[in-house]
């Protein structure tokens, strides 16, 4: 490239061009009038952001190659074909991210040109093919490596758009923020109308198959059912009668007849019933199983994505299965819990990943620290060993006694106690608290088993049903887990 003047004074005018997209990038968190430049357009620049890398954020990355980049331009320009190119390789992976999440950055387009117009004022026959070859390599490792940092925010690279909810003031409410919370109580109102509309769907093609029927036979619907379905009456035992009566004891409180009129009324309750039923199974007779599709789906709760990066687990990071225990050490039900927990985690090693997350009740007055405690402990390799004390433990966790433990596992208790009292780890445990909150967990334990939601203690049978449902959805086909 030839130092004319012109071309020296475009480059430094793009670098520090450069250097302010950066900066800007970086105060859109901070300064409102700026997170409004992007946010009148978009949300993307708040979830672009959170991007690290060696865990740094990006923009301060940006920083520091356009400060190299003016370097260059004044004490290396026959060079700069170098810098350059690895630039454009990682913007390009930039793109290639936001792409496919579905997501606008501002900022990243602005410097998006910037690093274009650098490169058409660089680039030359002589270095072309060097430079598509260096840029071309640090695009892939770079994709890679930057994936693989951010896979919380990425979900594996790609994922929708997050849809806004309410916007003002350059921040931005999406509709995961609004839903994930109350997601279970959502859940149950859909499957309330899920149930009324199920009943409704039946009873439709009950009719319809009865209908088409008796239209072929040239009788009404109802001489068909007394013809092929009550000829000889509906049974209803006294059994069946009284099951019902007992099962239903605080109904009867405002009854004012006799108990012989109530059984009387319950018994043809129990007939109309089992001749509704006795007349639904008929009609779906009169229909070959591939006639009739339903198309009505019972609703699930959606997968809840957690943020898992500063967790302790144990377990393949690919295993089939992964879960996310939310608990509390004061918690009795914990406690209780915690020898099953120990069960399923060896039965099923090597197929599970178990990753456990603090969820410190208010109420607990020793729980938060605690939770710190283990942490220190996994600081020295001792995590989950130091976790089975605290669970065994029937006495109050208050810091002394965290510190005897900690003796007792033959721990570095001079580090563990500055490590402990200088609160290092409380950031974490209020992470924790944080991304409980986001994902909708109100209560311990909870566990989140390849992201769908299970609330309380299940027995270890229920526990093997839950495992092995999930390690089933992996494989459809059944075996090889």
């Amino acid at each position: 490239m030839q130092d004319k003047p012109y071309r020296k004074g475009a480059l430094l005018g793009l670098g520090f061009l450069g250097i302010l997209a950066a900066v800007l990038s970086g105060l859109e968190a901070h300064v409102p009038w700026v997170a409004s430049l992007c946010a009148g357009f978009t949300s993307g620049c708040q979830e672009t952001a959170q991007f690290t890398w060696l865990h740094l954020p990006l923009w301060t990355w940006g920083i520091g190659f356009y400060v190299l980049f003016l370097i260059f331009v004044l004490r290396f320009p026959q060079q700069m074909h170098w810098l350059v190119a690895p630039g454009v390789g990682v913007e390009m992976s930039l793109i290639w991210i936001m792409v496919t999440m579905g997501i606008l950055c501002v900022f990243c387009l602005v410097n998006l040109v910037v690093i274009f117009l650098i490169l058409a004022l660089v680039i030359n026959r002589d270095n072309v093919w060097q430079s598509a070859s260096v840029g071309l390599f640090f695009l892939l490792v770079f994709n890679a490596w930057l994936l693989r940092e951010n896979a919380a925010l990425t979900h594996g690279g790609v994922h929708e758009k997050p849809r806004v909810a309410a916007q003002g003031k350059g921040q931005a409410i999406t509709f995961q923020e609004l839903e994930v919370p109350v997601a279970s109580r959502l859940l149950e109102l859909e499957q309330e109308a899920y149930e009324l509309k199920k009943e409704r769907l039946d009873s439709l093609i009950t009719e319809m198959l009865l209908q088409e029927e008796a239209d072929r036979r040239g009788i009404t619907i109802q001489e068909l059912v007394r013809r092929e379905v009550l000829s000889e009456g509906v049974p209803v035992s006294e059994a069946d009668v009284m099951e019902y009566y007992e099962e239903n004891k605080g109904r009867w409180t405002d009854w004012r007849g006799s108990q012989e009129q109530l059984l009387n009324r319950i018994r043809a309750h129990l007939r109309n019933q089992k001749a509704y039923e006795m007349a639904r199974l008929y009609a779906r007779s009169l229909a070959e199983e591939d006639e009739v599709k339903i198309y009505l789906q019972e609703p699930r709760l959606a997968r809840v994505q957690v943020n898992i990066e500063h967790n302790f687990s144990t377990g393949p990071e690919d295993a089939p299965v992964t879960v996310v225990e939310f608990s509390d050490y004061e918690c009795p039900v914990c406690r209780n819990t915690h020898e099953n927990i120990r069960r399923i985690r060896e039965k099923y090693q090597g197929q599970i990943r178990w990753v456990f997350k603090d969820y410190p009740l208010r109420q607990h007055r020793w729980a938060a620290r605690a939770a710190e405690a283990a942490r220190c402990a996994g600081d020295q390799g001792k995590f989950w060993e130091y976790q089975h004390m605290l669970y065994s433990s029937r006495e109050e966790l208050h810091p002394e006694r965290l510190k005897a433990y900690a003796e007792q596992l033959g721990l570095d208790t001079e580090r563990f106690e500055d490590c402990l009292d200088s609160g290092k780890q409380a950031q974490w445990v209020q992470q924790d608290r944080e991304d409980a909150r986001m994902s909708g967990v109100s209560s311990t334990p909870t566990y989140i088993i390849n992201g769908h939601t299970f609330r309380g203690a299940p027995t270890l049978e229920r526990f093997i049903e839950m495992i092995e449902a999930a390690l089933e959805e992996k494989d459809p086909r059944g075996g090889g887990h």
